[in-house]
């Protein structure tokens, strides 16, 4: 899959002709509109938005956003494998004190 943009005035179909690293997640590429009558060059950003799959190999100096439907499925899943706590019977029903209260529990 190549990535094209047509020309913004004549809506003709460009090529890129030049492109350089900005960052490891930014890169500015220059386009030109191939309709000889309009002319038009730019320069436009390609840059990465938001991590889908997490890397296998992540580069610690790299910061991608995750995806928020992703991340609900990363905190489900670390949910669904979190251990239950030491004495406590999983079918247990859960239960939900007030901390601050303290007339059931003395002062």
């Amino acid at each position: 899959m190549r990535v094209t943009i047509r020309c913004p005035h004549c809506r003709a179909k460009s090529r890129a002709v030049k492109s350089r690293e900005m960052t490891l997640t930014m890169r500015e590429v220059t386009y030109a509109c191939t309709n000889v009558h309009c002319g038009h060059t730019w320069v436009a950003g390609l840059e990465v938005m938001r991590t889908l799959s997490p890397s296998a190999t992540p580069n610690p100096a790299v910061t991608i956003p995750i995806s928020s439907h992703v991340q609900r499925r990363l905190l489900a899943t670390q949910l669904d494998l979190a251990p239950v706590a030491a004495g406590r019977d999983p079918d247990a029903p859960a239960q939900n004190l007030d901390l601050f209260e303290t007339a059931a529990h003395g002062p």
